[in-house]
């Protein structure tokens, strides 16, 4: 993969982006309101290279590996929503014919 090498001295971060980076956070560089550009430190890139390597050889990833950690709290969610018991569908049935009979 290739990575351009610019000094540091030809980019301007402000404090707080430089604090946050510092902090292992990454930066969004907007624009007009909307992300431009993403910034992280050199120790999160070393965990995200291999990955953009094989993004930009073609390669296909596991969906597993793109999930968000909203993706997988929903995920959670969704395996916690199951089935109603046996008990459950005979009560709320009971239910039903209450509630027609009134």
């Amino acid at each position: 993969m290739a990575v351009i090498e610019v000094p540091a001295h030809e980019v301007r971060l402000s404090k707080r982006a430089a604090s946050a980076l510092a902090e292992q956070e990454t930066v969004a560089v907007t624009r007009y309101g909307r992300p431009s550009h993403f910034v992280v430190s050199a120790e999160r890139f070393a965990l995200l290279e291999p990955l953009l390597e094989l993004l930009d050889g073609g390669m296909e990833l596991p969906f597993e590996l793109l999930l968000t950690t909203s993706d997988l709290e929903l995920e959670r969610l969704l395996a916690e929503d199951r089935e109603p018991s046996s008990a459950e569908e005979a009560l709320v049935a009971e239910l039903v014919v209450e509630a027609s009979a009134d």
